[in-house]
């Protein structure tokens, strides 16, 4: 297995975050355990966003995507996320395996310089995995919240 394979954990944690959108309702998706918290639809979204920006901006130099910031202010319904995801999870395989040496060893543009392109990878699946994890945990919540329909 090439060192790019052994990162496609980072598509397996976005498919597992994206599976907890899955039976919630709208007010559950929308729902949080704490005033400052984020909703499932927050975190999903966030890390849907997040895996396109560290790989096919950051490591393969593509154009820069939706700025961070709209991730937790945008609307998007669960269905517009799993668009987002079907578009970009793609492109985000065919990235990965196209990984080589000089990839992973290339120091990223600013304001990333500070890191390789392997970093940010490592980055990418710690990233993911952290937000599916809250997501998995947040939706439980949720669920266990009786939360009404809203």
């Amino acid at each position: 297995m090439s060192e790019g394979e052994s990162f496609q954990r980072i598509v397996r944690e976005i498919d597992r975050a994206v599976a907890t959108l899955d039976g919630l309702t709208a007010a559950q998706l929308e729902w949080k355990p704490v005033a400052n918290a984020n909703s499932v639809r927050v975190l999903v979204a966030h890390t849907v966003g997040a895996v396109q920006r560290h790989i096919l901006q950051h490591v393969a130099g593509g154009a820069p995507g939706r700025p961070r910031e709209t991730e937790f202010s945008d609307p998007a319904d669960a269905d517009a996320i799993r668009a987002r995801w079907k578009d970009v999870r793609p492109r985000i395989v065919a990235a990965l395996e196209r990984l080589d040496a000089a990839t992973l060893e290339r120091k990223l543009p600013p304001p990333q310089e500070d890191r390789t392109g392997r970093d940010m990878l490592v980055h990418a699946v710690a990233h993911a995995s952290e937000h599916a994890g809250q997501a998995e945990l947040t939706r439980d919540l949720a669920k266990s919240a009786q939360v009404p329909p809203g």
